[in-house]
């Protein structure tokens, strides 16, 4: 081949034109040090970063596109800015999707804008993307330099069972079992169908009740035990999580069982709130308002209610009439399961469609508030009771109830447990900007007045190392 030939001389270009181009795009392999990687992706969470995820990822196709979600419990971050770095694994395919999760916290600031929340470190929060590739996702890797977190993967789709499923924020210290009774069987009688726990402690009697409708398949129990600890590179830098985060991050726990749940309808309610519609039943009701509607949620407003006898005597014979105390409270919930997107505690947050809204609902929330003595408090007439129909047969139920949970032998109750927590939270208040983190704070005292069930479950929530 003649050096001058003109097809020779291109060949000849195009090869020095390839070496050239490869020898400049060519960057070695290097392995950053962790101070390295924090000068080099200044936006990234690190392995100094305070944070605990819990341990499942979840992939909510009732977006769409679907969207990855990822939960945890943070120092605060700057929401449009800093991310989360993660390999996205799939059945079948040999190497993982890379992205950029970014994230805000679950109620919309942080720090929390509300008093007793406020100081507290660790704020609720959800990291989430839009996914191109979906199907077969088998777990999620977090990649915050030398600390790395895998989560385990759940699909969510929409809902098509007919049914209530109530959430329950975490039961911690909890000794009034009695409520929990007439929780379950006014729910029950209200359309409900499933009841997911987020459980940290209780008494054994307590306990004894959970599970006895745990074995009838109505209840879920779901750890939510200690927030851990952070690697032992970082710990001593931050606050313990226990002793820092407010009430056990409720925000966390409710946002996660919206996600759990697979009826068509849903709520966030205590053990001592029971909402009801002014006619028929709950599910009914609700079903009718959200179905080929805009309504997305039905609010219901706060009444207090105290009964004579107290159930506290183990006696329920005065749930049949509620005493309706004249005293104003937050109001509380029920939504569409397919359409929720975030949640407060007192109002849906947003919805995965724009279109749809709030509604205030023809009912009333039945708030069994602890303490109240209606001797002593200004009561109104009210016509809402907690059980549709029935009362003499539902009261009856319960009584029969109680008594095969305990085998014949109802436990009484004792106040010591709650008026010590109680006084725990009164204690906090007086230091002064303090974290209400009663988890930490509360459990040596609440220690020497009982022996708690405590749930210590391992690798729920997870800081990598």
């Amino acid at each position: 081949m003649h050096p001058n030939n003109p097809y020779t001389r291109m060949i000849i270009l195009t090869f020095i034109f390839a070496l050239t181009y490869l020898f400049s795009s060519y960057q070695p392999s290097i392995q950053y040090s962790v101070n390295s990687e924090e000068s080099i992706l200044d936006d990234q969470i690190n392995s100094t970063f305070a944070i605990t995820f819990y341990h499942n990822a979840y992939v909510d196709y009732r977006f769409t596109p679907p969207r990855l979600r990822i939960f945890s419990l943070n120092q605060c971050i700057k929401s449009d800015k800093n991310f989360l770095l993660v390999d996205i694994f799939y059945e079948g395919v040999s190497e993982p999707t890379q992205m950029k999760v970014f994230g805000e916290p679950l109620d919309g600031v942080c720090p929390s804008t509300y008093g007793p929340a406020k100081p507290c470190f660790y704020v609720a929060h959800t990291f989430f993307t839009d996914l191109i590739m979906t199907g077969g996702m088998t777990k999620v890797l977090i990649h915050m330099g030398s600390r790395k977190v895998t989560l385990s993967v759940k699909e969510i789709n929409k809902r098509f069972e007919k049914g209530i499923t109530l959430c329950l924020q975490p039961v911690y210290y909890y000794s009034q079992w009695q409520n929990i009774v007439l929780y379950i069987e006014a729910w029950r009688a209200q359309g409900a169908t499933r009841f997911i726990v987020f459980y940290h402690s209780s008494t054994k009697d307590t306990k004894r009740v959970l599970d006895y409708y745990r074995g009838l398949g109505i209840i879920e129990l779901r750890s939510w035990p200690s927030f851990g600890s952070l690697p032992s590179e970082i710990a001593d830098k931050h606050p313990k999580v226990d002793d820092s985060v407010f009430i056990f991050s409720y925000f966390l726990a409710m946002n996660i069982c919206i996600l759990d749940i697979k009826t068509t309808i849903g709520s966030i309610a205590d053990f001592d709130e029971v909402m009801v519609p002014r006619n028929g039943t709950m599910l009914d009701y609700a079903t009718r308002e959200m179905t080929g509607t805009n309504v997305g949620a039905l609010s219901f407003g706060n009444n207090y209610v105290a009964m004579e006898p107290s159930i506290y005597s183990s006696d329920f014979s005065g749930v049949s009439k509620p005493i309706f105390i004249s005293k104003a409270g937050p109001p509380k919930f029920i939504f569409n399961a397919s359409v929720i997107d975030l949640a407060l505690v007192h109002w849906a947050k947003s919805f995965t469609d724009p279109s749809k809204k709030s509604k205030g609902g023809d009912g009333a929330l039945l708030h069994m508030r602890y303490g109240f003595d209606p001797s002593k408090e200004k009561t109104v007439e009210k016509p809402f009771r907690f059980f549709p129909d029935k009362q003499k047969e539902h009261i009856r139920n319960m009584q029969d109830t109680a008594k095969e949970i305990f085998n014949g032998s109802v436990p009484t109750f004792n106040s010591n447990f709650i008026d010590t927590l109680n006084e725990c939270v009164n204690q906090i208040k007086k230091r002064g900007n303090t974290c209400r983190s009663t988890g930490g704070m509360c459990k040596k005292e609440m220690d020497k007045v009982n022996e708690w069930v405590y749930d210590k479950t391992e690798c729920i929530f997870l800081s990598g190392a």
